[in-house]
């Protein structure tokens, strides 16, 4: 192992801190849900939890792998009141990380 590795393990990563802003159905907490998603930074039983009432909802289809496409959006929306009316009301904060950089986001409501 290089010294330069050693190094480069050892810092710190850097915080980015950052908001969503739109109009409502912009789809804000979708890309927000989507971060989540693609960084891993979902727990296996709130993906099933989220799946379980996408389809509940009869959200999408079949996504392209023949898997079920779930409502991202669902990943931030904590409120029963957003998950049922489909809005966000709150501001939700969530946290996510890369090898690099942990990020975090502030899903706002539209406007």
């Amino acid at each position: 192992m290089s010294t330069s590795s050693i190094t480069e393990a050892a810092l710190p990563t850097t915080l980015f801190r950052f908001a969503t802003a739109g109009s409502v159905d912009d789809g804000k907490s979708t890309l927000v849900g989507r971060l989540l998603h693609d960084s891993k930074a979902i727990l296996a039983d709130t993906l099933d939890a989220v799946a379980r009432t996408s389809a509940d909802r009869g959200f999408g289809g079949a996504g392209a792998t023949g898997t079920q496409a779930i409502d991202l959006a669902l990943l931030t929306d904590g409120l029963r009141a957003e998950r049922e009316q489909g809005v966000t009301i709150d501001v939700a904060y969530r946290y996510f990380a890369t090898p690099k950089r942990s990020f975090i986001i502030a899903d706002t409501p539209g406007h």
